[in-house]
This record gives C-alpha cells, sequence and structure tokens, in this order.
C-alpha cells in the first residue's frame, strides 16, 4: 500500500522547521551580542543554516533533503558547533 504524500502539509511543515530554526539562531545571536561568547554565534549560525536549507528544500521543484550538498552544509554547520564547543572547553586550562 502507497503512502498517501501531502505536499501542502510537507511545505507547511518545512515553513514550520524554517520559522523555529531562524528564531532560535536570533534566540542565541541575542545572547551572543551581550556575552560575546563565540559558543552562542556558532549555535546561531548553525540554526540559521539549518533554517535557510529547510527553506531552500522547500523552494525545489522536487525536494530531496538527502542531496550531497544539503549533507555537506548540515556537517559543516555541526562542525562548526562542535569547533565552538572544543575551543571554550580547552580555552579555560
Amino acid at each position: 500500500m502507497n503512502p498517501i504524500i501531502h505536499p501542502v502539509l510537507d511545505i507547511f511543515l518545512l515553513g514550520v522547521v524554517t520559522s523555529c530554526s531562524l528564531c532560535a539562531a536570533v534566540f542565541f545571536l541575542r545572547f551572543w551580542r551581550k556575552t560575546r561568547d563565540s559558543l552562542f554565534l556558532a549555535f546561531a549560525a548553525f540554526f540559521a543554516i539549518q533554517g535557510v536549507l529547510s527553506a531552500s528544500v522547500a523552494s525545489l521543484q522536487r525536494p530531496n533533503e538527502g542531496t550531497l550538498w544539503f549533507f555537506v552544509l548540515r556537517l559543516l554547520s555541526v562542525l562548526l558547533v562542535l569547533g565552538a564547543i572544543v575551543r571554550k572547553n580547552l580555552g579555560r586550562r
């Protein structure tokens, strides 16, 4: 039995994910402005990248999140956060 695909619902949910990601980015950017902690800036960049990628998936003719470029950009955003965490932990010593 084939699953029923609701493209309108898919676009709506991608919009929800996009708006939540961008709100989280603004939230962390506000904390970065107060503290100037690079970890907050890394999280803001991570959520901004995730939000932009979700919005770009919704704008594609044939949405596919499994393409190489989406994977590479998501990997780079995660590595950015991991690098900021390592930098913060090693900076205290």
